[in-house]
């Protein structure tokens, strides 16, 4: 019999099998804090298919955070909160790259979500575009 195939077989093998990580890593990355902070708490990963995660391994639950500029503790009053956490997915499954961010809240609240953000541009016009903030949020 005939070998059933696709015509486009070639772009879904490369989509879901091609190199490991997103072209220059993640194409808009997300505030995460100091780089301590970031070592700390994230991991980035790579897998095959140009994808690239970012994933917090740990994540606090308590009412204080350390603040990054001199060490102390904060506790936090009614209204305010820490930093929160991130998690980013940034793949090009095709002629378009996607990152989503979703962005959740800390202490207590932790599974309140704050924001879910996606940004869509042309792989190809990936780098001209990429953003050159140093990982701040979108505008709301």
């Amino acid at each position: 019999g005939k070998d059933a195939s696709r015509k486009n077989h070639d772009l879904i093998d490369r989509a879901m099998f091609g190199p490991p990580g997103a072209p220059g890593g993640l194409y808009d990355p997300p505030p995460v804090g100091s780089e301590k902070r970031a070592v700390e708490n994230y991991m980035l990963l790579q897998f095959e298919g140009g994808v690239t995660a970012l994933l917090p391994h740990r994540l606090d639950q308590y009412e204080s955070f350390t603040d990054d500029l001199d060490g102390s503790t904060l506790f936090l009053t009614e209204g305010e909160s820490s930093p929160g956490w991130v998690t980013s997915l940034d793949w090009t499954p095709g002629p378009i790259r996607y990152q989503v961010d979703r962005k959740v809240m800390s202490g207590t609240k932790l599974k309140g979500l704050r924001t879910l953000e996606l940004s869509e541009v042309r792989g190809e016009d990936a780098d001209r575009w990429r953003p050159k903030d140093g990982g701040a949020n979108m505008r709301q």
